[in-house]
């Protein structure tokens, strides 16, 4: 039982870290060109980065948790890969999205949202989104489908 009420908060946790970065680019894209409305999305995201932060750290985890409980070896390959996956990510959030984020947020206050300054940042950042959003696709691919061609 104690195995199924953790993969039951891993999956909760997942659809909220996965459903609270998706909504980025419609929060933007809502905002279109209003400045009042750019800004407010950008602070709505460094928000909800929070919430998706927090489900991300739940699946870690949870994660381990039922690995244990189940005891499926760390080393099990669609494991391995998909925690090497989850590291990557983690690296290129922390030490490259975020910092992009609150840069963009910082441009979008001072110079303005249709500054070259702030659309050069707000490129990278949301280069940096996209590339993040589909190793995570990569990450719930890996756990729920558990490749076979992987043992």
């Amino acid at each position: 039982m104690f195995y199924l009420i953790m993969k039951w908060i891993h999956v909760l946790s997942a659809i909220t870290a996965l459903g609270a970065n998706i909504t980025y680019p419609f929060l933007l894209r809502a905002a279109g060109s209003d400045p009042q409305a750019k800004r407010f999305a950008l602070r709505s995201i460094a928000r909800l980065e929070i919430v998706a932060n927090i489900g991300y750290g739940v699946l870690l985890v949870t994660g381990f948790a039922m690995l244990f409980i189940g005891g499926i070896p760390i080393s099990t390959p669609w494991v391995a890969s998909a925690i090497a996956v989850y590291v990557i990510v983690g690296f290129l959030a922390g030490s490259r999205y975020t910092p992009a984020l609150r840069k963009q947020i910082r441009l979008a206050e001072s110079a303005g949202p249709a500054s070259p300054e702030y659309l050069a940042a707000e490129e990278r950042t949301q280069r940096l989104g996209i590339i993040i959003l589909l190793l995570v696709v990569v990450i719930e691919f890996l756990m729920t489908v558990k490749p076979a061609l992987w043992g």
